[in-house]
């Protein structure tokens, strides 16, 4: 090989192997950024959201529709459920669950949508672990929003959270405590607040909360395992083949008669079988 060749080589090995770099950095981009691929797990999460009780405890839940097409677009919700309950006290808890895919899910949260519809957030949200009813622990994040009105001042106390499993959580770093997650469920848990009134009369709203949530799950939980089985290529129909074709005799059942020839003893004799007087 002449030197020019070799030396034409020779920068051009630095440039392939860079766009090589460049063309798996783009594969796997595209992988964790969810831009191919088809998500079955997004309807069968959508699918079960039906599931989820109208009755919890005292809790009674009235539907109250669906967002309207800007905020589901914005959300890229597939699947939501909407709900207010009311227990025999008068007090109210509104309830949004969603499902959306791992992009979208994070990023219509009510730290951002609540002071663009014009609430004052009173505090940056904190981090809470509730004990549910079950023993089990859910995190959520939650703060208080106020808006000012001509009719006075309106409160609002939230709590949201996120699953992909069943689990719970509120991760400050949710592209690492979720990652490869394909879609996630998403909840909202919202009570009034009278002005002036003090954060333990609201502790209604984690009460609900601590009832509600196992409910949801066991609500919820045939979704994920069905969807486990979508992303493992499971969810194959039985095929025609297994079931016995029309007409096909139904194989006999062996008998369970026993023969004495079986039981390898000698037959009683009539003396034997007569019994004595």
């Amino acid at each position: 090989m002449s030197d020019s060749r070799r030396s034409n080589l020779m920068l051009a090995l630095p440039a392939a192997a860079a766009v090589l770099m460049m063309g798996v950095s783009c594969y796997y981009q595209g992988i964790w950024s969810e831009r191919w691929g088809e998500f079955p797990e997004l309807q069968i999460y959508a699918d079960q959201l039906p599931e989820v009780p109208m009755d919890v405890g005292e809790w009674h839940a009235i539907d109250a529709g669906k967002s309207d097409e800007r905020t589901r677009t914005i959300s890229g919700a597939v699947g939501e459920l909407n709900r207010v309950y009311t227990n025999p006290a008068g007090k109210e808890v509104r309830v949004m669950i969603m499902c959306a895919r791992f992009r979208d899910v994070f990023y219509h949260t009510p730290d951002r949508c609540y002071p663009a519809a014009g609430f004052e957030m009173l505090s940056e949200p904190q981090h809470e672990v509730i004990v549910l009813s079950n023993g089990k622990d859910a995190e959520f994040f939650t703060t208080t929003f106020r808006k000012s009105e001509v009719t006075g001042t309106h409160e609002e106390r939230g709590y949201w959270s996120w699953t992909a499993d069943g689990t719970w959580k509120a991760p400050s770093q949710e592209k690492i405590e979720f990652a490869g997650t394909r879609a996630l469920y998403k909840i909202y848990v919202f009570g009034n607040m009278p002005p002036g009134e003090r954060r333990e009369e609201h502790e209604y709203v984690k009460d609900f909360i601590a009832q509600f949530m196992p409910a949801v799950t066991t609500a919820l939980r045939p979704g994920f395992e069905k969807a486990e089985r979508a992303r493992n290529g499971e969810l194959v129909e039985a095929s025609s083949q297994d079931a016995p074709a029309e007409g096909d005799a139904e194989p006999e059942a062996e008998s369970s008669e026993i023969t004495v020839e079986e039981l390898d003893v000698e037959p009683a004799t009539e003396e034997e079988a007569e019994p004595a007087a």
